[in-house]
């Protein structure tokens, strides 16, 4: 084990190093993986027991994955500790006899236990009690609570929020942790804030798991977080050996939790060495100068020289990157399209199939492309299971309403509406009310006080003339009508409140819904296209359920992804659309760490092709409230610093040119 052929000098060295704590900067397809593995064998040939070495990354399958790569590369079982973080700490609650046996919180019993919470909160302030609203609610709050859970920083916790629950955020988290004891089951988060109290509290405890193993080795470490970190700190002994491997360039978990600088931390206090993998043998050489030119704006990082395989070469800069603009959405759209059925047409045959993957910022703007690409007979593959962008609330609120316009009277539909934007409604003036005529009547009379049942009754009374004047408009025409007149997306405004991401991420599915719905000649063919799509995810549910999934994705030669799912993958060909402000960086007035993790977002996108990286863009001159990703800087700066001649850069005139001939 002494001599590595097969490997570059940098990871040799990772390998076979000895000299105590050890950080590896490995860069986008430099082979980490391998030097992992590789390391456990070095440790295992230096004499190591393997049940002293504990491998930890982020997630199941990256865990299975290596354990998977290192077992065929011995002879026998060696009993080396393959786990996540959560797992593994789960490991030590429970040996340590603080928690049972029993299951995780699962997110629909989550929301189950967190909805009479702010359910009670809704009623102490006098807000609307609509269950569906508050079950988004209920997951804005639970992803601020694990926030907080895995940072200890409840201020920025709070900032998640809306103010009405920011007020209220203590109060929340013990709330519900009241309620997760008394079921009897942890939430997930709890296994990394429970180890580390029970860390911190319990000297003899702690010794003893220090003892335990002499080698951890930590994989993907620009996800960790401050509670993963500080507890990794109290489990590594004086004799344990940390060897540490991740690139700060593609820590996109923030939102999490996670926190790069911990690189630096564990770097200054443990006075580890550092390696730098610095070879891309995923990328050609164009696709890697290119994403390089996009991270190199990030000021807080690791300096990092990364260069591509020598072993590999293309004729010219643009061969495998280019960037094409279009004048709008709809031409976009139909390119990428195009790009598509052309690239189904063209390797359907190879064996194994040459993949590709369109890349997205968000689930919803990954589906409004599936639904478009179903309509188009193209075969795909969606990586993430997910709900249907029309079973999102925006969406059937606004199917609801047209529905209603339509005179299809359904108590659920008026639930759903009659206080989006408020009306002053409750429950008990809806109940018995047969059609919106006897609502208006009821109100009246169902009220407390009289001026607040005849503001009431007019507010019905106004609902039911822009019902009627909806009554015959088309589908696309209804929903501009819902957002504007009837103050539909006014409400979403003031629901969103400080939260600018949330706000453009509804805007935009606004805008879509109403584009989708302008296609259809009437309410009835575009709720017809709806249940087909739904129909279509459930059977995609269903395949993977019965183990159809893997299969499908092995074979599928199109995938939609978004790019925290595509993290760890790689693909032949790379489309990333809509690389426009909004979507690239995702939000309004981003600045500082949050307009660097975004930039990072995108690297991680970027460093997914092997062959050939696609980026397409609106110009902004039909839509000024939208211009071009900042992050397509460089390559603007090269086009204009060229007499719009840059080699990357196609104006909409070139965007049906192929790319693989």
């Amino acid at each position: 084990m002494d001599d590595f052929p097969s490997m570059n000098p940098a990871q040799q060295k990772a390998v076979t190093w000895d000299g105590g704590p050890l950080l590896v900067l490995a860069g986008p397809g430099s082979g980490k993986t391998y030097t992992v593995t590789k390391r456990i064998l070095y440790l295992l040939h230096r004499g190591i027991p393997p049940e002293q070495i504990l491998v930890i990354t982020f997630t199941k399958e990256a865990a299975l994955s290596m354990q998977r790569r290192f077992q065929q590369s011995v002879k026998g079982f060696w009993p080396v500790h393959f786990g996540t973080f959560h797992s593994f700490f789960y490991q030590i609650l429970k040996q340590s006899q603080l928690i049972g046996s029993g299951e995780i919180l699962t997110f629909p019993e989550k929301i189950r236990l967190m909805l009479p919470i702010l359910q009670k909160i809704r009623k102490e302030t006098g807000g609307s009690l609509e269950t569906e609203s508050l079950k988004e609610e209920c997951a804005a709050v639970l992803s601020a609570v694990g926030f907080y859970k895995n940072t200890l920083c409840e201020q920025e916790a709070k900032e998640k929020l809306s103010p009405e629950w920011r007020a209220h955020f203590q109060d929340i988290c013990e709330a519900y942790g009241r309620k997760t004891a008394l079921c009897g089951k942890p939430d997930f988060d709890d296994m990394l804030y429970g180890c580390l109290r029970f860390l911190q509290e319990n000297r003899e405890e702690r010794q003893k798991w220090q003892k335990r193993f002499r080698h951890i080795l930590i994989d993907e470490f620009q996800d960790i977080n401050p509670v993963q970190y500080e507890t990794i700190r109290l489990l590594a002994g004086k004799d344990t050996c940390l060897f540490a491997v991740g690139d700060d360039d593609q820590s996109i978990y923030g939102f999490r939790g996670s926190r790069p600088e911990c690189m630096k931390r564990f770097e200054q206090e443990y006075q580890a060495q550092r390696i730098l993998l610095d070879i891309n043998y995923r990328s050609l050489p164009g696709i890697v100068d290119a994403s390089l030119a996009v991270i190199g704006e990030n000021r807080d990082r690791f300096e990092k020289e990364l260069r591509p395989d020598p072993g590999r070469t293309e004729t010219g800069s643009a061969d495998s990157f280019r960037i094409r603009c279009f004048e709008d959405s709809d031409k976009e759209v139909a390119c990428l399209i195009r790009q598509l059925e052309e690239y189904d047409r063209r390797f359907s045959q190879q064996n194994p199939p040459k993949q590709c993957a369109v890349l997205f910022r968000t689930n919803w703007e990954m589906q409004k492309l599936a639904v478009k690409l179903r309509r188009a007979g193209i075969p795909f593959w969606m990586g993430e299971r997910m709900q249907s962008v029309y079973e999102h609330v925006i969406s059937r609120d606004v199917t609801a309403y047209l529905s209603l316009a339509a005179g299809a009277w359904n108590g659920e539909d008026i639930q759903r509406i009659i206080n989006k934007p408020s009306r002053l409604v409750s429950r008990e003036m809806l109940a018995g009310c047969g059609c919106m005529e006897d609502l208006a009547g009821h109100c009246e009379t169902s009220c407390h006080g009289a001026d607040w049942g005849r503001e009431t009754a007019g507010r019905v009374k106004k609902l039911i003339r822009q019902l009627q004047v909806m009554k015959d408009m088309s589908p696309g025409l209804a929903v501009a009508y819902v957002r504007k007149a009837v103050g539909y997306e006014t409400y979403l405004r003031r629901l969103a409140g400080n939260n600018e991401e949330k706000w453009e991420e509804w805007k935009r599915l606004l805008d879509w819904l109403q584009e989708d719905a302008s296609r259809f000649g009437n309410l009835f063919q575009w709720k017809e296209a709806q249940a087909a799509y739904t129909k279509s995810l459930e059977q995609r549910r269903e395949s993977g359920n019965s183990g159809k999934a893997e299969t499908g994705m092995r074979e599928s030669r199109i995938r939609l992804m978004t790019v925290h799912g595509a993290k760890g993958l790689e693909f032949d060909t790379v489309f990333i659309p809509d690389c426009n402000e909004g979507n690239f960086p995702c939000g309004k007035f981003l600045t500082g760490p949050q307009a660097e993790e975004e930039r990072r977002v995108f690297y991680v996108a970027m460093t997914r092709a092997k062959e050939c990286l696609e980026l397409f863009y609106l110009s902004g001159k039909t839509d000024g409230s939208r211009p071009p990703s900042r992050f397509l800087n460089p390559f603007l700066r090269s086009r204009q610093a060229g007499g719009d001649k840059s080699p990357w850069v196609s104006s909409a005139d070139s965007a049906g040119t192929n790319p693989w001939s």
